[in-house]
């Protein structure tokens, strides 16, 4: 696993074997190539929950993200990558997603990464969340990784601008427009 392109590229990024889930190369190069030519990562302000080792985040700041916020019920392998690379504006936060979720309500976010365990129903969970608080910007993203062999969530076509499988992992980017929380997606 490593950094693909931007200010860390080719960076190595540390994934204890057994205990996360890393997004491979493919998948992050995939979903990086629509967020960039949605013009999405420029200065955002992220959110990387469920950050495992940190390599969603870490690439959105390679790629000129403004800052990241990760959170994992243990964070010592993203802040081991953050420390070995020597990524700066970060906020690390060590707690269960739902409390995690309610410290930062009042927050605003551009981007926001959900790669929870797989047939865990955190997605459902935190997209509910996330959507109920109004933490996504208008015009904001949030990209959802999780099992392809399972429909995410039941949202309109219209809130999807993106969908793309890779065998057992299906990525999903959903942006909020409109001015009201009715314009995100509806009811999830």
């Amino acid at each position: 696993m490593r950094v693909i392109s931007g200010k860390y590229k080719g960076r190595i990024l540390s994934a204890p074997r057994g205990e996360v889930r890393p997004t491979t190369d493919l998948v992050k190069g995939s979903l990086f190539s629509v967020l960039t030519s949605k013009g999405l990562i420029d200065g955002a302000r992220c959110l990387d929950i469920f950050c495992g080792t940190g390599g969603l985040g870490i690439e959105a700041l390679s790629r000129g993200a403004e800052s990241c916020v990760f959170v994992d019920k243990n964070i010592d392998n993203v802040k081991k990558n953050i420390d070995k690379i020597g990524v700066e504006n970060v906020t690390l936060i060590q707690r269960d997603f739902r409390s995690a979720l309610k410290i930062l309500k009042d927050e605003k976010f551009d981007l926001i990464f959900c790669d929870p365990p797989y047939k865990s129903g955190y997605c459902e969970m935190t997209v509910k969340e996330v959507f109920s608080t109004g933490m996504l910007n208008i015009g904001g993203a949030i990209i959802i990784e999780h099992s392809s062999e399972n429909d995410l969530i039941n949202l309109p076509d219209n809130c999807i601008i993106d969908r793309r499988v890779f065998g057992i992992s299906a990525i999903e980017i959903i942006i909020r427009g409109g001015d009201d929380e009715s314009d995100i997606c509806g009811d999830v």
